[in-house]
């Protein structure tokens, strides 16, 4: 069945026989690769794959290599009730945290370095701020 439209002489000479409306043919869709922060490319690919690839990276964490393996389940995230990401590293908590940590080092070390990974693992400090509280204490007691 050929088309009744004007097709142009160019796609005629490439072999078609019908106009771009009338085509049978997937259009081609992209995605962006990225190889650098400013090395960046596409990469041209059937629709429905570009479509596909596009829907996998928009899932939580960039997980098209989990999506593409077939545990695409996403973990549910652990909510740390009482914290807030604006105060993780925050100058007056680094401060309440390491007056603490001294105050415990003073009675029991132990008890001190539980109390200060605590506070790492539940965001109130940074792990810098940790790292530093830690070789400060190094520095005083030696």
């Amino acid at each position: 069945m050929k088309c009744t439209h004007n097709i142009p002489k160019q796609r005629l000479a490439l072999g078609y026989t019908t106009c771009v409306e009338c085509s049978t043919e997937e259009k081609l869709g992209c995605i962006d690769t990225i190889n650098h922060k400013t090395g960046n490319s596409i990469q041209v690919m059937s629709r429905s794959d570009a479509d596909q690839a596009s829907k996998l990276l928009k899932r939580a964490g960039y997980s098209t290599l989990r999506a593409l393996s077939g545990s695409s389940k996403t973990k549910q995230r652990k909510i740390i009730k009482g914290c807030r990401l604006t105060n993780i590293g925050s100058q007056e908590l680094y401060q309440q945290v390491g007056k603490m940590y001294v105050d415990y080092y003073d009675v029991d070390k132990q008890l001190a370095d539980r109390y200060l990974l605590r506070m790492l693992n539940n965001l109130e400090i940074s792990q810098l701020q940790y790292n530093n509280i830690k070789k400060l204490t190094r520095l005083i007691t030696n």
